[in-house]
């Protein structure tokens, strides 16, 4: 159920025509960065197919779902290409909805989730790689709570581990890397029973750990440094080879630690 009022615009409803593009949680610039690189940079693709093979696993095909924070819309197209047609797209900055649209996602919302115009509307919420950008997760995940109809499911990801925290995490206005413990205790302190909890993006946990050597004494305020997210495509090629061996073999791996965690829970 919709309960809030709400304009349209190019076939978008739009709940709060006054979200800044410099928004503090995220500058709707650098969705355009994401929109160049989506279909390029191995991670993008990487995290995408595990999400994937999740939703395989947990989320009927025939689930009413929708994509919180979704970007471009670029992990929605691939999702709705993949057997799960009803998907929407949520999103504070139009500009992401935009692109949304030309790639096919039909139903787009633009608003803030710390609002959510929704009550007992879905049956799957997505977040990937959103709740960091958010200072009150907690009632970030209570909203989402309350946008699920009974049984409901939230799937979602986030970068792992605060001993992995680097100068690019504070550039791009990360409010915090998760461990698996602090992430449950939150989901389940917000009205939910946690279903399945997996590290990913182990192999790369070196290269992180670089990352945050090597820009340790970056400026955080020269965001140029975040404007390029380009990476060599041989590279690419080969750690996106990396990643798709991990993922087929994910479930056999020690859930130790990653770069990223997913978790599956339900209302």
């Amino acid at each position: 159920m919709i309960v809030k009022e709400y304009s349209e615009l190019d076939g978008i409803k739009i709940f709060d025509k006054d979200i800044k593009q410099d928004h503090r949680d995220y500058n709707a610039k650098g969705l355009d960065i994401l929109y160049s690189q989506e279909e390029k940079h191995f991670w993008f693709i990487a995290r995408k197919k595990f999400i994937l093979q999740k939703f395989k696993e947990f989320i009927s095909s025939e689930s009413r779902i929708i994509e919180i924070g979704a970007g471009t819309g670029n992990v929605s197209r691939f999702i709705q290409k993949s057997g799960f047609p009803n998907i929407s797209v949520g999103e504070m900055h139009l500009r992401g909805l935009n692109y949304a649209k030309t790639y096919g996602v039909k139903d787009c919302y633009q608003f803030d989730l710390l609002d959510t115009p929704f009550d007992n509307e879905f049956d799957v919420v997505c977040m990937f790689d959103v709740l960091k950008h958010i200072e009150d997760d907690i009632l970030a995940l209570q909203n989402v709570n309350k946008m699920l109809k009974k049984n409901g499911k939230i799937i979602l990801t986030v970068p792992a581990h605060m001993w992995l925290w680097s100068k690019a995490d504070e550039m791009a206005r990360h409010k915090v890397r998760y461990n698996k413990k602090d992430l449950i205790d939150k989901l389940e302190n917000s009205g939910f029973k946690v279903l399945n909890a997996r590290y990913f993006f182990i192999s790369i946990v070196p290269l992180l750990l670089l990352r945050r050597l090597f820009k340790g004494n970056s400026s955080v305020e020269d965001e140029s440094q975040e404007d390029d997210m380009s990476i060599n495509p041989l590279i690419s090629k080969i750690l996106l080879f990396i990643s798709h061996v991990e993922n087929k073999l994910n479930r056999f791996l020690p859930n130790l630690f990653g770069g990223s965690l997913l978790v599956v829970a339900k209302k």
